[in-house]
């Protein structure tokens, strides 16, 4: 954000290995990624990170680290940066950032022309070896 207006975005799915990673190392896995993509612009300036993850404000200042962490630790030694923690209540936009999953679950969409696709896909022998080559872990 610059002027309290946001400037640019970053959107990436997370891989089976980081799917399983904590809420802490997800927040620092997607702040590695933002300081890896905006790296030219942010190494000659001081920022701020907001999270609203407590765990995570406190990150500059553990003790003990993972293997992982310290080279995130060791990364991010180039960055001006101050890592601060906004509660979700008054910070509206992380919260809703942080219920998306929870929303997209809610409003799943149903129609019967989906339901007919659906079950005309198992039918069709071209999509049943589609399906099972999927299922078998190799598409």
């Amino acid at each position: 954000m610059q002027d309290g207006h946001s400037i640019a975005y970053d959107s990436r799915k997370l891989n089976d290995t980081e799917r399983r990673y904590t809420i802490q190392e997800k927040e620092m896995t997607a702040i590695i990624r933002c300081n890896r993509v905006w790296r030219h612009y942010l190494l000659v300036a001081k920022f701020l990170v907001l999270t609203n993850n407590v765990a995570t404000s406190y990150f500059q200042t553990q003790k003990k680290l993972s293997p992982k962490q310290a080279r995130w630790q060791d990364f991010l030694a180039e960055f001006d940066y101050i890592l601060q923690y906004k509660s979700g209540k008054p910070n509206v936009v992380f919260d809703a950032l942080n219920r998306k999953a929870e929303l997209a679950a809610q409003s799943q969409v149903t129609s019967p022309l989906l339901d007919r696709i659906k079950e005309g896909l198992h039918q069709e022998p071209l999509a049943k070896s589609i399906i099972s080559l999927v299922n078998e872990g190799k598409t």
